[in-house]
């Protein structure tokens, strides 16, 4: 967002950060006291009578993005406001008619940031984290911007045809129906330091979910009084970055294309839509039921491996994250329960590499060794079905190669009758 007021005030960065959080669809907004403590570090005893600090700086929030989209973002197709009496972050489309240009076809959830769901009554942090507040409105502003340049982009060039007409894209690049991007995140939870006494965000990579959480506090009951039932969502950058660099291959004129987070993926979304995961392989969620009963390849997430269940080979990550190391991940297409499509791309086990995952199946260079891999897999005919296994090599945090290590066709799966 190029407002240079808002660009320039603390206030309102911190402010909008936050509003970004506690806006999500389905989450409560926040109250008066709760912003103050946790935005303008007040403490307990503080009461709206005696102290306006959030309603001035509301009104000024809300004043300054009246400003922006009626001066440098007159032409922005989706909006962030702040309703009148509310204190919450709300992100709609602006009218074609305002606008002046083509409705947008594309309705970014604004789920593409991360946000603390409360599954039990718990502590609430005393003071929010800024750094990680301000990456999420960044996060969250990144992507309206861009939706508005793709939805007004140049005609597809020659190299973008390629892609799109490639075995790999072809099915999905090409067709009209809905398409939703499902971004996995980490999943982290709460707990509080022994030490000081103050409120944790912890990632455990062998818990992976809400259950997860719920399951070890179960069985390590002495650590129950530390640890409480908040979790949070973090959505790493590499998953971001994988959105813009395959919403291009996907978009078509009139095409609705949405955005959601892992646990906001319904049942039905699944019959209503072509879905694109990208992500790390331990957070597919409610694609799990569709892609493990295909899939030849377990995940272990204490090891962070990958076991053929066919062979029994495991396929284990090599050397430290923070030197050369290298990694498995898993790509897959296959059909979903109305002829739609499904893809799932991951990370790897450690949740490295996506980005160059993305890189090979988004070039035409690695498209065309990747199809001819798909045609040697399936007898030279191009599979409407497969995965893919690939090792990603890296070094620190550069990803330098995704190589395929092996591919297989996959069966269809019968889908139970409805009732």
């Amino acid at each position: 967002m190029g407002s240079e007021a808002l660009s320039k005030s603390a206030t309102n960065r911190r402010l909008l950060a936050y509003l970004v959080q506690r806006s999500l669809p389905g989450a409560e907004g926040p109250k008066e006291a709760e912003i103050a403590i946790e935005v303008f570090g007040r403490d307990a005893s503080f009461t709206g009578g005696e102290d306006s600090v959030v309603r001035v700086s509301m009104r000024g929030l809300r004043q300054k993005l009246l400003e922006y989209y009626a001066g440098p973002g007159k032409g922005d197709l989706v909006i962030f406001d702040i309703p009148k009496g509310a204190y919450r972050l709300a992100v709609h489309a602006r009218e074609a008619s305002q606008a002046g240009v083509p409705a947008p076809a594309v309705q970014p959830a604004e789920s593409a940031s991360a946000v603390e769901h409360p599954a039990e009554p718990v502590l609430r942090p005393r003071r929010w984290s800024l750094p990680l507040a301000a990456a999420l409105a960044v996060l969250a502003v990144s992507l309206a911007a861009n939706v508005y340049f793709w939805r007004n982009a140049a005609p597809v060039n020659g190299v973008l045809a390629e892609v799109r007409d490639s075995q790999f894209w072809n099915d999905i690049a090409h067709g009209d129906r809905p398409l939703m991007f499902v971004l996995g995140d980490l999943f982290m939870y709460t707990q509080t330091d022994p030490v000081t006494g103050r409120l944790q965000t912890v990632r455990d990579p062998q818990i992976n979910s809400s259950d997860d959480l719920r399951a070890f506090l179960a069985s390590n009951p002495s650590l129950a009084a530390e640890r409480g039932l908040r979790y949070a969502s973090m959505i790493q950058k590499s998953s971001a970055a994988g959105l813009a660099a395959i919403l291009p291959i996907v978009q078509n004129p009139g095409r609705r294309i949405e955005v959601r987070l892992r646990d906001e993926l319904l049942t039905d979304d699944l019959r209503g839509n072509d879905i694109v995961y990208i992500g790390p392989i331990a957070r597919v969620g409610p694609l799990a039921g569709s892609f493990n009963g295909r899939s030849h390849y377990r995940f272990n997430a204490v090891e962070s491996s990958l076991t053929d269940v066919r062979t029994g080979k495991v396929y284990l990550p090599e050397g430290e994250l923070s030197e050369h190391h290298k990694d498995h991940a898993l790509v897959a297409r296959f059909p979903g329960p109305v002829g739609n499509t499904i893809m799932v791309i991951t990370s790897g086990g450690r949740n490295a590499g996506l980005l160059q995952v993305i890189r090979t199946l988004t070039s035409s260079e690695g498209l065309s060794r990747f199809d001819q891999q798909l045609r040697e897999a399936a007898g030279g005919r191009p599979p409407e079905s497969f995965e893919a296994l690939l090792s990603v090599t890296g070094f620190k945090q550069t990803d330098l190669a995704a190589e395929v290590v092996e591919i297989h066709t996959l069966a269809p799966q019968v889908e139970p009758p409805q009732g």
